[in-house]
């Protein structure tokens, strides 16, 4: 089913590689990688129904992530923690203000095209956004402040709309401290970090309340400063109620601005013009805020109702220069894009709890509602100054989505039904009235069924079985230019198994899944144009796993096979740029009393860079460190990304450009560098 096409590895990919067989030679059990818990689960026990609180797995690419999983991470940004799912990998491009590009399960996921991101159950995602479809900027998160990231692949479950395709994950801050904390990193390039959580000194019981700040700053391991800081606040309430529920507001706020080199083209390396970490066009950057309200209650009991409403007010402004001088030769092809919106958002479930005979029940009636007010412009710059407008458009876009899932647990299965039903409304108003660019009204309604099975096999095994129907919608300016590729539609499924040994010692999964996306009309914001994109059929194998070698020693590992192709291309023809092919990613931890360690390797194969696949995205391997000791308060911790000092890239694409004095533009690959050897340590002091 799967080849291998890869070039030979690097001298660094095999290191790599030998650090990584080091890491998991005892792992020869796959196992699941992390714990599961905090969610409400249904048993039948003698014929009455059960909650207990531990997490339920619906599939095997199921997935909750606590404290601490994070605890030994490198965790200066929400995008150091998603590092901790399985087959998910982040790449950064302009200069670590912007939104990094997601790969998960075949998916190039560009900005969050096709994985829907949400923080206790507010929007993350920017739809119709002035530079990608699904852009999921997770900057705003104060790292220290996340309790648990929930995580699940595919479109197998009703509670997950627009977007949920290749996956959905929900980033979870906590509802209280146990106490305060300041925290001071630092490393080379001039970076520093500063953290304070405040735990307020309330005397009511069943309130609570804190506060949380974070100041970064980093001049970047490229040749032009970066310039990167970045100022985060954040502050949440909850008051208990009676009977199990509870009432909280959380506010969020954050500002960023920062320089980047962008992507620099081989041929301006391997010439010697500019270096690995140089820049073609140093004036790249940009700058960006969003500030988001959340108010959340829940009424607990045995038919709990969960009402979570939220505003955010974002604003946006990105430059960048693609091609250099392809399109102008004198002035150059920089452009500028902006993005300015509000968005109300509300999202209401209730669970009816009960029996039916031998079987526990659980209904589930939710919905979403989301609405959109936008305005999102691109102009054609030189050194940051506006020289030309080429679109420049009003957008309100709205969405209703409800959804009905149906829980059936018998002593032999357990089923999962769901179905949601969405509509959604466009509105472009062309802001040039020129003509040129979309203008018009449009709307699309979509139901999509889906349905899970898990079969256990003593109390420590399972098979599942998922299937299921999702999809992700269009830039507006796409949908009021085409109607008839609205809500492109997302078909997948997956069987898996998962097991695990006496006492929790080893544990393992696999899966094999099948994701089919139907075909789509794009808008290219970078070009302001709109561009057809075909099926597509993605297949994988996903296996993980984690082995208690000795009380203190953890091992475990996880990797990604992969295949994606576009069902209506010619044969060689038909790979889909950059949707990763193989990745893998090991550690080791070991903990004891104060002090703790761990090692982690993350790998990424060789992938296409275009459809011919004539030209090859570069897989990398990376290995790093981190370690800490604590002191009664104190704790002292360092970490060291890529130990081996791997020359890798970080991000890459398939270009067309023209530098100053080429006669005509030339297309190869073009790429971001990725960081090279670099410690960064610090102390956390709790209070």
């Amino acid at each position: 089913m799967f080849s291998n096409t890869s070039t030979p590895a690097s001298a660094p990919v095999r290191a790599s590689l030998a650090i990584a067989a080091t890491i998991v030679m005892a792992a020869t059990t796959l196992v699941a990688q992390h714990g599961h818990s905090g969610s409400d689960t249904l048993h039948v026990r003698g014929g009455s129904v059960t909650v207990r609180a531990e997490h339920a797995y619906s599939a095997v690419s199921d997935a909750r992530f606590r404290a601490a999983d994070f605890a030994l991470r490198p965790r200066s940004s929400a995008q150091d923690m998603l590092r901790v799912v399985p087959g998910l990998v982040i790449a950064q491009h302009a200069g670590g203000g912007k939104a990094e590009q997601i790969f998960l399960r075949g998916f190039d996921c560009d900005h969050g095209t096709d994985v829907n991101i949400a923080v206790d159950d507010a929007p993350v995602n920017m739809v119709s956004h002035g530079h990608g479809q699904g852009y999921a900027d997770l900057h705003f998160i104060i790292p220290e402040t996340i309790e648990a990231i929930d995580v699940v692949k595919g479109p197998y479950f009703a509670r997950n709309g627009d977007l949920a395709t290749a996956g959905a994950i929900t980033f979870r801050t906590a509802d209280t401290l146990r106490g305060s904390m300041l925290k001071i990193e630092g490393g080379p390039f001039g970076t520093c970090r500063g953290v304070l959580l405040l735990r307020a000194p309330v005397s009511a019981s069943g309130l609570s309340a804190y506060f949380g700040g974070e100041l970064y700053g980093s001049n970047g391991y490229f040749d032009a400063s970066q310039d990167v800081h970045r100022a985060n606040l954040f502050a949440k309430i909850r008051e208990s109620l009676a009977g199990g529920g509870s009432i909280s507001a959380s506010v969020s706020s954050f500002s960023a601005g920062w320089n980047a080199s962008g992507q620099v083209p081989e041929r301006a390396v391997e010439s010697g013009l500019i270096s690995r970490f140089g820049s073609i066009d140093p004036n790249e950057g940009g700058s960006t805020s969003r500030t988001t309200a959340i108010l959340k209650y829940a009424s607990g009991g045995n038919s709990p109702l969960t009402i979570t409403g939220s505003y955010t007010d974002y604003r946006f402004r990105l430059y960048s220069d693609f091609t250099f001088f392809a399109h102008d030769s004198v002035r150059g092809d920089m452009i500028e894009q902006t993005d300015r919106r509000s968005i109300l958002a509300l999202k209401a479930e209730n669970d009816i709890i009960y029996s039916l005979g031998d079987a526990g029940m659980r209904t589930r009636f939710g919905a979403d509602l989301r609405s959109d007010d936008i305005r999102a412009a691109l102009r054609h710059d030189s050194a940051r100054v506006r020289l030309e407008t080429k679109a420049d458009a009003q957008i309100a876009q709205r969405q209703i989505g409800p959804y009905l899932e149906q829980e059936i647990v018998l002593p032999w299965a357990e089923f999962l039904l769901g179905i949601r039903a969405d509509y959604f409304t466009f509105d472009v108003e062309n802001l040039l009235r020129d003509g040129a660019q979309p203008n018009g009204i449009a709307g699309q309604f979509l139901v999509s069924p889906k349905a899970s099975v898990s079969i256990p096999f003593g109390e420590s095994a399972a098979l599942f079985l998922n299937t299921g129907f999702g999809f992700h919608s269009n830039d507006a300016r796409g949908v009021v230019q085409d109607r008839t590729k609205t809500l492109p539609r997302a078909f997948g499924s997956e069987i898996g198994f998962r097991c695990g040994s006496p006492g929790d010692r080893a544990s393992g999964a696999i899966s094999a899944w099948l994701l089919d996306l139907e075909e789509e009309l794009v808008y290219e914001g970078d070009e302001g144009t709109t561009e057809p994109s075909g099926r597509t059929r993605r297949i994988g194998i996903d296996v993980e796993g984690r082995v208690n070698l000795l009380e203190w020693v953890t091992l475990g590992a996880d990797a990604t096979l992969s295949r994606g192709r576009s069902v209506d291309a010619p044969a060689g023809a038909d790979a889909i740029p950059l949707a990763p092919n193989f990745t893998l990613s090991a550690n080791a931890t070991a903990h004891s009393g104060p002090f703790s360690a761990a090692a982690r390797l993350r790998m990424v194969g060789d992938r296409p860079a275009n459809p011919e696949n004539t030209v090859r995205a570069r897989g990398y391997g990376i290995v790093d460190l981190s370690a800490s000791y604590r002191i009664g308060q104190v704790e002292w911790f360092a970490n060291v990304e890529n130990i081996l000092n791997a020359e890798w890239n970080e991000a890459q694409f398939d270009t067309e450009s023209r530098l100053r004095g080429e006669a005509a533009p030339v297309s190869e690959l073009h790429f971001t560098p990725g960081t090279p050897r670099s410690i960064r340590g610090g102390m956390a002091v709790r209070f």
